[in-house]
């Protein structure tokens, strides 16, 4: 028998990567044509999927916006337990603390792709890449999502919605602002949100007072929801933002 080491001694398993492909699912409220002006990237938050988060979107539908809904790739069952997953609803996160860096990689490369996919479908109607105006807003663990695009990704964003969620701390709001003089930042959360609280908007609001780049902070009388009459403020004033 071969003398192998007690499992103490054995050294760890350092972690090794590959880059695959994957099937990534979005969707769509409009469609691309000549008038396009506005794209909107809206990512929902932990545990939803993108055909659900998308819907209140709808309403807003206009010749001269479009709005691109991606979906996280890591989905699960909401209720795990085996005899359930049958018929348990399904949900999906953008990322977990367990390796953590290569996740918020592969969500900046998707997000990344995805935008150079609706570029490319905008430039068949004539639709130059200069001529659009990307707004990216993220729900909740959406809106980490899109920070961290903003702030690492090649897709130029000029408008950032924060919904429910305070700026992670890894986000350089001043870099970010120096990379993109043009973004301006909505902190949009409600007032009975327990996530976004009093105490994580103020925090975000002392960062963002500090970085040089315009802001609003939205507040709404709800909780840690979508709230239409603040989805239609933001649409009202996208091109004047």
């Amino acid at each position: 028998m071969p003398d192998f080491p007690a499992p103490a001694e054995r050294p760890p398993l350092e972690p090794r990567h590959i880059i695959v492909q994957r099937t990534a699912r979005y969707y769509v409220v409009g469609t691309p044509n000549p008038l396009v002006r506005d794209v909107w990237i809206v990512c929902h938050g932990f545990s939803q999927l993108a055909h659900a988060f998308v819907d209140p979107f709808r309403r807003f539908e206009d010749d001269r916006r479009l709005i691109v809904a991606p979906e996280a790739l890591q989905r699960f069952y909401l209720d795990s337990r085996p005899a359930n997953t049958r018929n348990s609803a399904v949900g999906a996160t953008w990322m977990t603390r367990d390796d953590r860096d290569a996740d918020i990689a592969d969500i900046v490369t998707y997000l990344d792709t995805l935008y150079e996919h609706v570029v490319e479908s905008l430039a068949t109607h004539d639709v130059a890449r200069d001529r659009i105006r990307v707004h990216a807003l993220g729900f909740s663990q959406g809106a980490v999502a899109v920070a961290r695009w903003a702030a690492r990704g090649s897709a130029v964003i000029e408008h950032l919605v924060m919904w429910g969620h305070g700026m992670p701390d890894d986000v350089n709001v001043r870099a970010l602002g120096e990379r993109r003089p043009d973004l301006t930042i909505d902190m949009v959360h409600g007032e009975r949100d327990h996530f976004a609280n009093a105490s994580v908007m103020a925090a975000t609001q002392a960062v963002l007072e500090g970085s040089g780049v315009p802001f609003r902070m939205i507040p709404f009388s709800g909780g840690h929801v979508l709230s239409t009459r603040v989805l239609r403020e933001l649409f009202t004033a996208e091109a004047g933002d």
